[in-house]
């Protein structure tokens, strides 16, 4: 069922219109999902994403729900982050996690819930048999999560740490 639902948020995921909205900054977009979005969100990272986002959800709309995920704080209903695929599972059954929590939300346990509820309703889907992720070397609370969630570093690259999780 979506929005996914954990003990502090919800974390729901984006359909093109309200991915245009976002990129657009439009004001109503908060309305879709019944929260307050700060003006720091999107972050630099996601901004530069989305039409990336936008153009193949407009060309595959089966890639919904395998983009953006809109992390949302219960208590104050406001985004905290994100969290999300880089498309939807391979011909493999692959799909890529990624996630940003803004500054003042990090340290909480927030992005460990969210990241704990994505991945569980990815292993869900009929077609997911792994799921990959990849960090800078140097992000020890990005590495803290891709642990949590039970992953394994498989190679580094340069400055980016690989993992992968099999589902079970």
């Amino acid at each position: 069922m979506l929005p996914l639902d954990t003990a502090r948020l919800l974390i729901y995921p984006c359909r093109l219109p309200l991915l245009t909205q976002i990129y657009l900054r439009h004001p109503d977009a908060g309305e879709v999902i019944q929260a307050h979005i700060p003006d720091e969100w999107p972050q630099q990272d996601l901004r530069e994403q989305l039409p990336h986002f936008i153009e193949l959800l407009q060309h595959d709309p089966a890639s919904y729900p395998w983009m953006l995920w809109i992390i949302v704080s219960k208590a104050d209903k406001t985004v905290l982050g994100d969290i999300g695929f880089k498309g939807r599972p391979d011909k493999n059954g692959v799909v890529e996690i990624g996630y940003a929590l803004l500054p003042p939300h990090r340290g909480q346990g927030y992005m460990k819930e969210a990241a704990t509820a994505l991945v569980a309703w990815a292993f869900q889907q009929p077609h997911v048999r792994k799921l990959i992720a990849e960090c800078d070397i140097t992000n020890t609370s990005s590495r803290k999560i891709l642990q949590h969630l039970g992953m394994k570093e498989t190679m580094t690259s340069g400055e980016m740490l690989h993992w992968h999780l099999l589902n079970k």
